[in-house]
């Protein structure tokens, strides 16, 4: 399970991703104790029956992204590197893993951002609504075939339908 960065490689959803996800929440739990307010496995590995790229999302809120540059140096020995926000104010994203061979990813926000509402409510809109799952697979089939070497026009060619889903979470559960 993992994946070269920069590569669109999607895989059928397996429930080991699960078990994956539980190895590495008891790791981080470990390692970070109480910085962590909450930790979520989100990301299309998340959601059976979704095809998904081999790596693990893992959401962590913290009280404050200040605390990022102690969380970087307790998570180095466990093969994390710090990408930073990756354009993203509210946010700092992880990688586990070498480039040619990513197993991890962390986003790392705080209560009540916008990062932690859109992947929440994502994942809760999904689930709660399976015509949805199917769409977004559909999408992103068609999308891997177009952009298998080029993830970043992969991931644009997303946005509008997560930004939808999204927006209809939000009214739906009236945040």
């Amino acid at each position: 399970m993992s994946l070269k960065r920069g590569i669109v490689e999607l895989e059928d959803y397996s429930s080991n991703w699960t078990v994956e996800y539980e190895k590495e929440k008891e790791l981080l739990e470990g390692v970070l104790g109480n910085k962590i307010l909450e930790i979520h496995h989100i990301g299309s590995t998340s959601i059976p029956g979704l095809k998904a790229k081999p790596v693990i999302d893992i959401l962590i809120v913290l009280r404050s992204l200040d605390e990022i540059g102690e969380i970087e140096e307790l998570l180095k020995p466990y093969d994390y590197e710090n990408r930073g926000p990756q354009g993203v104010e509210d946010r700092f994203f992880f990688a586990k893993g070498p480039e040619d061979a990513r197993s991890h990813y962390i986003h790392f926000t705080y209560p009540k951002s916008n990062t932690y509402y859109n992947q929440v409510y994502f994942k809760k809109y999904l689930l709660e609504h399976p015509d949805y799952i199917k769409k977004y697979c559909d999408l992103k089939t068609d999308l891997a075939s177009r952009y298998v070497n080029e993830r970043p026009l992969y991931t644009k060619g997303k946005n509008d339908f997560i930004k939808n889903v999204v927006d209809l979470a939000k009214k739906e559960y009236h945040d």
